[in-house]
């Protein structure tokens, strides 16, 4: 992505942990695999506890176990946008795609969109929150 499409430092994307006790009508868990088979990307997206979406999205071979992370919360987000709620916990067992996404000085592709798209559902008075959980648990 070019220096002229980065996001201004001042708008970041915040993590907010530790908020399991509110009670949150949409949950959005992602992520994402590489393997032999191919590359991938999964959500499971959960209204009032209840499974309403599974997302499946098969990547280019050549993508990092990383970027399909990385897909998925992306993939996550631009679902959940219209939706009439506007608070969403987005549960992902990447660290470093928490780390990238508070990482001011990193600019990759898919970070820029997944700041982009966060920015964006701000603005429409959304509150998303990003939480890490243990992988396979």
């Amino acid at each position: 992505m070019e220096v002229k499409n980065w996001i201004h430092p001042a708008k970041h994307v915040k993590l907010i942990e530790g908020h399991e006790k509110i009670r949150h009508y949409i949950h959005a868990y992602t992520d994402g695999s590489k393997s032999g088979s191919g590359v991938g990307s999964g959500i499971a997206i959960f209204s009032d506890k209840n499974l309403t979406a599974t997302l499946k999205y098969r990547l280019n071979g050549c993508c990092s176990n990383n970027q399909a992370e990385q897909m998925a919360i992306l993939k996550a987000l631009e679902y959940i946008q219209y939706s009439k709620e506007k608070t969403v916990p987005v549960y992902t067992d990447s660290r470093i795609t928490l780390q990238l996404l508070q990482n001011q000085k990193k600019h990759t592709h898919i970070i820029e969109q997944i700041r982009t798209k966060v920015i964006e559902m701000e603005e429409q008075d959304w509150l998303v929150e990003f939480s890490w959980i243990k992988a396979h648990a």
